[in-house]
């Protein structure tokens, strides 16, 4: 059975987990669900929330009698690759999930700013002395949540938090010899309104994987379709 570290984006916490952790232990794996750092209940201020340190943090958490296979939403798909760069011995796999899997030297401001599509940009506050952004909650459903039922929607509405800066402006360092031999998949959420399908394929074509899974959902697939969402990645590791 494989070993899953579920890595959350940006504004959300472990909590966006809580229906696909329960059925991939159900069928036997073991599963690693963090709040990364300034989010949750892993407090810190965002003005020392780094790419860098949250690296240091999730690699804490890293079992070494295991490798981890690392499934990633969103925003922290840099942080999944800066994981694969550091600790290529310990990871089995990456799952990008609508992620920004982005090329060595780039930043994901970059791609976000160059996502034309999303319906995320017009609705947030940057806040450059106190380095966080935040999501203005008009869009949340329509953004994030469009097929999802009320009550996740209702939770997320209660737990959805401000985003430390920091990471999304460092530049990735990624290495053929390390980042490059971890094996790689991506699943495109092709009803997605916050990382749209042409971002999605962008991450794609310029970085490239092994495996690529369509679901028919929107940004939150972790809510609206947790039972095709579990069994496309326990699919995607028997691969």
């Amino acid at each position: 059975m494989a070993h899953f570290l579920l890595l959350h984006g940006s504004w959300h916490g472990a909590w966006c987990w809580y229906k696909i952790a329960p059925r991939l232990e159900t069928a036997g794996h073991s599963v690693t669900v963090p709040d990364l750092l300034g989010r949750g209940a892993n407090k810190r201020m965002p003005q020392l929330v780094s790419l860098k340190s949250m690296l240091q943090d999730i690699g804490r958490k890293l079992p070494n009698d295991q490798k981890t296979t690392i499934v990633v939403h969103s925003r922290y798909g840099i942080l999944a690759s800066a994981i694969a760069e550091k600790f290529p011995n310990h990871i089995e796999r990456v799952v990008y999930l609508a992620s920004y899997m982005i090329p060595s030297k780039q930043r994901a401001a970059t791609y976000f700013k160059a996502d034309k599509g999303s319906l995320l940009t017009p609705h947030i506050t940057i806040s450059k002395s106190g380095l966080w952004d935040e999501l203005h909650p008009e869009i949340y459903r329509e953004g994030l949540y469009h097929d999802c039922s009320d009550d996740d929607v209702m939770l997320a509405r209660t737990l959805l938090c401000r985003e430390p800066l920091r990471p999304v402006v460092a530049k990735l360092n990624l290495s053929d010899e390390r980042y490059g031999r971890v094996p790689r998949a991506y699943i495109r959420l092709t009803e997605d309104r916050a990382v749209t399908l042409q971002l999605q394929d962008r991450c794609i074509n310029e970085v490239g994987v092994d495996r690529v899974e369509d679901i028919k959902a929107s940004h939150s697939a972790y809510f609206s379709k947790p039972e095709a969402l579990t069994k496309t990645i326990q699919s995607i590791c028997k691969a």
